[in-house]
């Protein structure tokens, strides 16, 4: 069943994975491309007539008759309904490249009710979406794509065995994205961008009539890059597993087949960005209220294959809390802009290859150990650095930012050294606030005499700031600007 889904999805998301490469639209032609759209689905999905196409010239006309499809997925306890056909249609090009377009919307009502546990409703809608795009038949890739889509609903409904019901209802004004892409100079591999965008998230969570949230998000925009994807070797990948999906060992020459194939397509990636950047949360609780302007993250992958470096950021700005969250005399210390920055460096992907050329697909027992063997290559020395390039908070009372780096030895998890940088202007400022806080608030007058502790122990930079230079040795002693601790 799960295979029967996966499939299913994928052909849905793909839209098309055509062969033909003549321009030409006839009846030869539009079997060939049902051919190779139903290529990697069960028998009994390819016969059932859930996916049909016809030559309507200058196009082919594909219909995904989802009633039927999902019909096929075997799910019990689940009533569905509103299932319409989806229509897109592929226009072949003399360049052997498909021009695909489709205009469809969506309005689907799911129920559940199991013999035991609560039943669910589920609905999913979507007023309007427009895609166009070009696809790449001897990829199975679009190369390029345009996505707009419009009043978006989400909600479910749960009613346990004494009928008390939980909701939630969610909507989305509008989504986008774009795609492209262009050869990377390797044969078989793509560079990809991709970027866009949602507007006017607002989720509401309620039990019965009463209301126990509310969620509201003005925009989340999105940015994603990918550069040397072996997309040609997936393909080989997903053909090979189509063709032995009913095997339950592989013989010698197709495990050496599989073998040659994971090898093809390593690097899986020659690197990878991402980042999001949600702007205006607001957020409602019987408890109090609060929200943030800004909200973002990002992950990296860059470098060799024998030494990439993975760097992840998270950020914030213009945090708000009601009192009823967080008491009056510690409204002052909530950050007005925070920032988090890691990075694990020096990552031997190479050793992934190493290891498969070393693995028996064919002895379960001889792979046993694979997670091992992979750690010992990528990691050859017994540890892992994380690297901290900033960590920050800011507010009107402080200002601090830390720098550094932590080593840790995998195999002794109590094992690990650590050097740290941290800085902080307007120190005496900080103190005094707590100080005073501590006048009402007894727990912060520790607070306060570690402050004070640690103001005796600062170096002060050109620039004015509080300076720590924090030594962790793996046997446990602590230098801090030279004079040991412990």
């Amino acid at each position: 069943m799960r295979f029967k889904a996966v499939a299913v999805a994928a052909v849905l998301a793909a839209g098309v994975a055509g062969v033909a490469q003549a321009a030409d639209v006839n009846e030869q032609g539009a079997k060939d491309l049902f051919n190779n759209l139903t290529y990697f689905l069960p028998d009994d999905i390819v016969k059932s007539g859930g996916i049909s196409v016809k030559p309507v010239s200058p196009h082919y006309e594909i219909t995904y008759d989802l009633q039927t499809l999902f019909s096929k997925l075997d799910v019990s306890d689940l009533t569905i309904t509103g299932l319409k056909p989806l229509m897109m249609l592929a226009t072949p090009q003399d360049s052997g490249l498909w021009n695909i377009e489709g205009n469809n919307a969506l309005d689907i009502t799911a129920n559940s009710k199991p013999s035991s546990g609560p039943a669910m409703e589920f609905r999913y809608a979507l007023a309007s979406s427009t895609f166009k795009g070009v696809f790449d038949p001897a990829l199975h890739y679009l190369r390029s794509m345009d996505l707009q889509g419009k009043g978006i609903t989400f909600a479910t409904k749960t009613t346990d065995e004494n009928n008390s019901v939980q909701k939630n209802d969610a909507t989305v004004d509008s989504i986008g994205y774009t795609l492209s892409s262009a050869d990377s100079g390797e044969p078989g591999r793509l560079d990809m961008k991709m970027n866009g965008s949602m507007q006017s998230f607002y989720d509401k969570i309620s039990s019965e009539d009463v209301a126990l949230g509310e969620v509201k998000i003005a925009a989340i925009d999105f940015n994603v890059g990918a550069t040397k994807l072996p997309l040609k070797a997936v393909n080989s990948l997903l053909h090979f597993v189509s063709e032995h999906k009913d095997e339950k060992t592989l013989s010698d020459a197709d495990s050496k087949a599989l073998k040659a194939l994971l090898l093809e397509a390593m690097p899986i990636v020659g690197s990878f960005e991402e980042s999001i950047a949600t702007k205006d949360i607001a957020v409602t609780t019987p408890f109090g209220d609060g929200g943030l302007q800004k909200l973002g993250y990002f992950v990296k992958l860059a470098g060799p294959a024998n030494a990439m470096s993975a760097d992840f950021g998270l950020n914030a700005e213009k945090l708000t809390l009601a009192t009823g969250l967080v008491p009056d005399d510690f409204m002052a210390f909530v950050p007005d802009a925070a920032d988090f920055q890691l990075q694990v460096p020096n990552l031997n992907f190479s050793a992934l290859m190493e290891v498969l050329q070393q693995s028996d697909f064919k002895d379960p027992e001889s792979n046993a150990a694979v997670d091992t063997k992979l750690q010992q290559a990528m990691f050859p020395d017994g540890t892992m650095t994380i690297n901290f390039p900033k960590i920050s908070a800011v507010s009107s009372l402080y200002d601090v930012e830390a720098t550094g780096s932590m080593r840790g030895w995998l195999t002794e998890k109590d094992r690990v050294s650590m050097k740290m940088t941290v800085l902080a202007r307007d120190l005496d400022k900080t103190i005094a606030a707590v100080q005073e806080a501590a006048k009402t608030k007894a727990d912060l007058s520790q607070l306060s005499f570690g402050l004070m502790m640690a103001k005796g122990f600062a170096k002060t930079d050109a620039d004015g700031r509080s300076r720590w230079d924090i030594d962790l040795s793996d046997t446990g002693s602590v230098t801090v600007n030279g004079q040991v601790m412990k």
